[in-house]
């Protein structure tokens, strides 16, 4: 019977080659594995944090270091096959055993097995040694020829994260490690190489298609095996022929529970076990949680011209998508633990979510991951790990990604949670928007992948699955990735987020805008004596070219630039807030034409100015507020069309909604006009709702307000600098209860975007709402968890309490994208 026996013995680490440190060298400390050297160093107090003020370039000579690993590996039972399993190695890797090279690796996303048979006999001296990855990557850009990359020219060159060699949200920080666990595995006979199991729904009834690979050993060699399957009271026995390694089946089951994603059902999940036999003997096993459902990429062709939608349904139904992108949740990817993933996705969740595009820059995700979304009911969006480059297509690259493919699609496609598969990011589409055709002169790029191998490995590993050529994707190798009438886009505004109103997608999955993390995050590794956004620690912050100056460019717009940096740091998150609420609502208007959004992004892994919902301190950016309430199953958006006020109700919800919305008129602190409007919108579909009279005429020192079964929609005449606006007035009261505090608000004045920061009261706690419009004589409520109750006075919330207004004193002189542009 195959065991696994996780490797607990303790691993040492030293630098052994590259620009050491003086204090660093000769250092032998301890290495948590799974890690990495840089939590190998913190951990020994050798190093500062990385992320802190600016030790990003302070620590890069980690990047251009070789390093070892080293470990006493155990003595075995007697068995005729004993494995090493390196579940992931960072990057470049010899394993010498006793001193004798056993084996070579250069792919990060890769299980690594290692034949052992000494470990029979005693003890061994395993030493990995990890290759620097900066010269390493530098060789091979020699050895292949420059390829363009939007970012590091070093990242298509290594089969390690992408992001690892710096992007436009993230640090520089290339490191080295053993990031995943390491086993030792021992067998005879046979062992089960591979279960891949599709569960379909056919009517009531389930089916499990099985694919199944066994690996054999001397003795299992010319043998006849049996394989056994069970899920609940339903089984199916498999002959695996003495000369065959892989064997096919289909277990029919009785009217399984179906999974559901979120919101629109249970996510039941049933154990399905395989066993491996011959004769009597029991030589390995398997078991996986999976569910039925029948999942479908809607990819049609229509009337709108040469337009062809692009949706996914789920056991019939079909559903508007609302999803974020999913960044690595830390620049040390080994430190994500199992709760951090589960916290996240119930984020995710709680923002409104029902699915999670997995990046192309990253990594294919933990187990972990991808077993919190069956469980939660969060969809999963796959990219193969290609992101934002051209990439080289030798021969022992081309090897490389197949294997890499074969082992992740195995590993992954069980789940129910995983929607489709995604060839690259943004490389497809650059090839057309950057000329790379001519720029290469016809040089390889990395085509060879999206249209070959990738799709291939799929339609082998994975049929049931639809294959995208890449996001984004119009369906088609020659035709315009970037078309809104075909498929999936990617819609990076230059200007103002208003241009949203000037494209109508069919499927968003990537768009967004940057804003500040929660103040605690920032002051917690920003240490200028006058923080400024462009001083020198909001500058570390700041990895995308530009990327303050269009903040400001924005705000010059609606808000105008402060002068004073706290208002400008709460004026930024604000127009981050509005910015990315603005694009999902937009969007939500022309459903069923357009079917989803995948806003960027959901998360950090470093403290900085991002495209982020909720920062690396896990804090909740008014973004993500502005989010939920636009992720709603049922909302209003009041918004302009044509030059006019325009009232919509969207139900992506799978009933009809039938409701009555109150829209008030209000100039400056007076109401005005005000009416009830009937709403009757069928599922999955937005109504344009005739506003009448209210629509007429709406001047800069007016708004509209429309409110229906809390949900609420704001929409002003001018821009804030219109508005007259007058100094916050409101009462507050703050009650104490079981798990933290109520604070509520009564509204004197109206308080438009009301965010109460608790988090720089207490650094620890969370207000489940923010945001929110309060109109005089209202009031509203902030339900906050707080370890720290007694912080919360009146006078403690007064000053953490913003609403929005234009900027006070306006800095005229602020820096805007212009200043880039000058010569």
């Amino acid at each position: 019977m195959l065991t696994r026996t996780l490797l607990e013995s303790p691993w040492r680490l030293r630098a052994i080659a590259g620009p050491i440190p003086h204090d660093i060298a000769g250092m032998d400390i301890a290495a948590p594995v799974p890690g990495d050297v840089h939590m190998a160093l913190r951990a020994a107090e050798a190093i500062p944090d990385p992320a802190d003020g600016d030790n990003e370039h302070d620590l890069a000579w980690i990047g251009s270091t070789d390093w070892e690993y080293r470990t006493r590996l155990p003595r075995l039972t007697d068995a005729e096959r004993v494995d090493l399993v390196f579940h992931g190695v960072d990057t470049i890797a010899e394993l010498f055993i006793d001193g004798e090279s056993r084996a070579r690796s250069r792919n990060m996303h890769r299980t690594w097995r290692v034949p052992l048979p000494e470990l029979t006999r005693g003890t061994a001296e395993a030493r990995l040694l990890l290759s620097a990855p900066v010269p390493a990557a530098e060789e091979e850009r020699r050895r292949l020829g420059a390829l363009p990359s939007a970012f590091s020219p070093l990242a298509p060159y290594l089969r390690k994260k992408a992001c690892d060699f710096g992007w436009d949200w993230g640090p520089a920080l290339p490191g080295a490690g053993i990031w995943r666990r390491v086993e030792i595995e021992t067998w005879s006979v046979a062992r089960l190489a591979a279960v891949r199991p599709t569960a379909r729904l056919r009517g009531a009834d389930g089916a499990v298609e099985l694919d199944i690979e066994i690996d054999r050993a001397p003795s299992g060699q010319g043998r006849e095996l049996g394989i056994a399957v069970e899920l609940g009271g339903a089984s199916l026995s498999l002959v695996v022929p003495a000369e065959e390694s892989r064997v096919r089946g289909v277990l029919h089951v009785p009217k399984p529970e179906p999974w559901w994603p979120a919101g629109l059902g249970a996510q039941t999940l049933h154990e399905l076990r395989v066993e491996l036999r011959h004769s009597d003997e029991l030589l390995d096993r398997s078991a996986q949680a999976i569910g039925f459902r029948e999942l479908v990429v809607d990819q049609i062709p229509d009337g709108d011209g040469d337009g062809c939608g692009f949706g996914i349904s789920v056991n019939g139904v079909p559903l508007f998508i609302r999803g974020f992108n999913w960044i690595p949740e830390d620049t040390s990817i080994a430190s994500v633990t199992r709760d951090d993933y589960r916290r996240r996705i119930d984020d995710a969740r709680d923002l409104g979510a029902n699915l999670l595009r997995v990046w192309g820059g990253g990594v294919f995700e933990d187990d972990e991951f991808y077993r919190a979304c069956d469980e939660k009911g969060m969809l999963v969006w796959q990219d193969f790990l290609f992101a934002c480059a051209a990439y080289p297509e030798d021969d022992r690259s081309v090897a490389e990604v197949r294997a890499e493919a074969r082992d992740n699609i195995t590993r992954i496609m069980p789940h129910p949670s995983l929607a489709l598969w995604n060839g690259n990011n943004e490389n497809l589409w650059f090839w057309f928007l950057h000329g790379w055709d001519e720029l290469l002169g016809g040089a390889a790029w990395g085509e060879r992948y999206y249209v070959d191998v990738l799709p291939e490995a799929v339609a082998d590993l994975d049929p049931s699955r639809s294959y995208l050529l890449g996001s984004p994707s119009s369906g088609e190798r020659w035709r315009e990735p970037n078309d809104p009438t075909r498929g999936v886009v990617h819609w990076w505004l230059p200007g103002d987020y208003r241009d949203y109103d000037l494209v109508r997608p069919r499927f968003v999955s990537e768009f967004g805008f940057q804003g500040p993390p929660a103040r605690p995050t920032f002051d917690r590794v920003v240490h200028d004596a006058e923080p400024a956004p462009f001083s020198p620690g909001t500058i570390q912050r700041q990895k995308a070219v530009g990327g303050t100056e269009r903040i400001n460019d924005v705000l010059d717009v609606h808000l105008g630039v402060p002068a004073d940096f706290d208002e400008w740091y709460w004026l930024a998150q604000l127009d981050q807030a509005r910015a990315v609420r603005y694009g999902v609502e937009r969007f939500r208007t022309l459903e069923p034409y357009c079917r989803g959004t995948i806003v960027w992004q959901l998360n950090d892994c470093w403290p900085s100015l991002s495209w982020s919902m909720i920062d690396v301190d896990d804090r909740w950016k008014p973004a993500a507020y502005a989010v939920r309430a636009a992720y709603a199953d049922r909302i209003l958006v009041l918004r302009m069309e044509d030059g006019l006020p325009a009232l919509f109700a969207c139900n992506s919800a799978a009933e009809e909604w039938r409701a009555s919305a109150t829209v008030e008129r209000w100039t400056g602190q007076e109401r005005g006009a005000r009416a009830e409007l009937e709403v009757i919108v069928p599922a999955g579909t937005a109504l344009r709702v005739p506003l009448g009279g209210l629509a007429d005429g709406l001047g800069g020192a007016e708004l509209l307000v429309a409110s229906a079964e809390g949900s609420r929609t704001v929409l002003l005449g001018g821009t804030d600098r219109d508005f007259p606006d007058v100094p916050a007035a409101y009462g507050v009261e703050v009650t104490i209860g079981d798990h933290g505090i109520e604070i509520t608000l009564t509204a004197r004045s109206i308080l438009r975007d009301t965010v109460i920061a608790v988090e720089e009261i207490d650094p620890g706690a969370h207000s489940e709402e923010n945001l929110l419009t309060v109109l005089p004589g209202e009031t509203a409520t902030w339900t906050v968890r707080t370890r720290h109750p007694e912080r919360f006075t009146r006078e403690a919330v007064r000053g953490v309490l913003r609403t929005a207004r234009a900027a006070l004193v306006r800095d005229e002189r602020f820096r805007g994208l212009s200043a880039l542009e000058a010569p």
